[in-house]
């Protein structure tokens, strides 16, 4: 097993295990704003479910243009420089909750996040976020950089810090 395929193992073990993500998206008058979500992944996607009353979901209802940060734990990391993480950026849109894709998310949201989901699911404003990531990077630790690529975003390209 080469360097690379340890590094995307890594990078798909950190974007499975993240129970949420930060995310950042713009205002109306273009500021950024800083917030963050529960999500899940299905398919090398990341869903969100946001309430309606959300900044963060008026922000993506006004632009779709939203970025992701996936961190490793504190306590995983060797070093606060080091940690574990990945930028994806990329585009988000509202699911319809008769779409097939929104009943096995809605699942997926349930199994990790426990009877919260009993509660909030039925909300009418919730609404299910699919952020389809264009673009990111993954830093596996000092010296570890890779661009992402492929069509889910799940190769690794190795940055040459020469560039």
């Amino acid at each position: 097993m080469t360097e690379s395929d340890d590094a995307r193992e890594d990078y798909l073990a950190l974007r499975e295990s993240a129970a949420s993500v930060q995310l950042a998206t713009l205002t109306p008058d273009n500021n950024p704003a800083a917030s963050y979500a529960p999500c899940v992944w299905f398919d090398g996607d990341c869903y969100l479910y946001l309430s309606g009353l959300s900044s963060h979901s008026a922000n993506l209802e006004g632009n779709p243009q939203i970025g992701l940060l996936l961190l490793d734990e504190a306590a995983q990391a060797p070093n606060a420089f080091a940690r574990k993480r990945a930028s994806l950026q990329g585009r988000a849109q509202i699911m319809k909750r008769d779409d097939a894709v929104f009943t096995s998310v809605m699942r997926m949201f349930h199994e990790r996040f426990g009877k919260v989901m009993q509660i909030i699911e039925p909300l009418p404003d919730f609404r299910l976020f699919r952020v389809a990531a264009t673009s990111g990077s993954f830093i596996r630790g000092f010296g570890q950089a890779y661009e992402l690529s492929g069509a889910g975003l799940d190769q690794l390209v190795p940055v040459d810090p020469r560039k």
